[in-house]
């Protein structure tokens, strides 16, 4: 009998520890950013590296392959025949999807500081590398990429993008950040401008610039002069705006442990929220292309919501994964 009860215990144990592995597994599936390009979305999934979703069936978005980067998997861009990686501590990795299902490393370049994330134009990548500032890359041979110029910004860069010769940094305390790129080997900051005082993302489209705050909400920018910003309006959002993409007259709204929120842009003075999402977890990044909306975030790793009417989502989304899966 005493062997019995022992038997019990070590039994229970060792079901104790299977479910405790599980779980730490389960955590660790997150998404942190995506782009989407073709029939693919590529996955920023953290330590757990640079996942390839095929999106064919938006109902139905499967897993075909992924890569284990170097550093952590934190931001993405895809683009021709490459996927660019802002891997972290492990700089800029480049990963050749020629063939989606085959992904493979062919060029990475280290930068001094924590890169987050990654935006492709031209022959360059810009990293926003943290506590570096902006990195400009050459890309033009990918299996060679080389730091060309670097800009140093006063707070962490964590988000860029890029619009008429002007990169906006979304700089974390630094606020806004505009630096002219005209010149890729000669960054010079022409603005910034502090209504943010967290500033986690940025996304340009016509004449304003929209920034995500984290807590603080989302911001209204008149980049119509890029030397002189003017913040023209703002809403605050429920959980804490991490991402932000436009898509018709919505700002789609990565808003944290809020999951989607849809603001209306059609006048950027009166920013309005107009919608909200469910997501099975906290929302990371967010992206829009056509009559879809896909986001990131942990625990789901990613989801595809259908834009409706160009002023609406479906009210349940697909997810790679539900609540208490663990294949990501």
């Amino acid at each position: 009998m005493r062997n019995f009860f022992l038997l019990l215990m070590c039994s229970a144990l060792f079901q104790s520890l299977i479910l405790a592995a599980a779980c730490a597994g389960e955590k660790r599936q997150v998404g942190l950013d995506v782009h989407v390009l073709g029939h693919h979305a590529y996955v920023a999934g953290g330590e757990n590296g640079l996942f390839v979703i095929d999106i064919r069936r938006p109902a139905d978005p499967k897993r075909i392959a992924s890569v284990d980067t170097p550093g952590e998997a934190k931001g993405v861009f895809a683009a021709g025949s490459f996927a660019y990686v802002a891997a972290g501590s492990a700089g800029l990795q480049i990963v050749g999807i020629r063939n989606p299902a085959d992904p493979v490393i062919v060029g990475s370049v280290d930068t001094p500081g924590d890169a987050r994330d990654v935006y492709v134009f031209s022959d360059y990548a810009l990293v926003a590398d943290a506590q570096s500032g902006l990195q400009i890359i050459s890309i033009r041979d990918p299996e060679r990429p080389r730091v060309v110029a670097a800009i140093d910004t006063p707070g962490e860069a964590c988000h860029v993008d890029v619009a008429a010769n002007h990169a906006y940094v979304a700089d974390g305390k630094g606020g806004l950040q505009i630096i002219n790129i005209r010149r890729p080997g000669e960054p010079k900051i022409v603005a910034s401008i502090s209504a943010s005082r967290d500033a986690r993302s940025v996304h340009v489209i016509s004449n304003h610039a929209y920034v995500a705050g984290f807590a603080e909400g989302i911001f209204a920018i008149d980049i119509r002069n890029p030397s002189r910003p003017q913040v023209v309006g703002s809403v605050k959002t429920a959980g804490e705006a991490q991402s932000v993409y436009p898509l018709y007259n919505l700002l789609i709204v990565a808003d944290g442990s809020h999951g989607l929120q849809l603001i209306d842009i059609r006048s950027p003075g009166s920013l309005r929220i107009v919608g909200a999402y469910a997501t099975p977890g906290e929302t990371r990044s967010v992206f829009g292309l056509a009559s879809r909306v896909y986001v990131t975030g942990l625990g789901f790793g990613l989801g595809v919501f259908d834009v409706i009417d160009r002023s609406r989502l479906n009210a349940n989304g697909h997810f790679l994964i539900q609540p208490g899966e663990a294949h990501f």
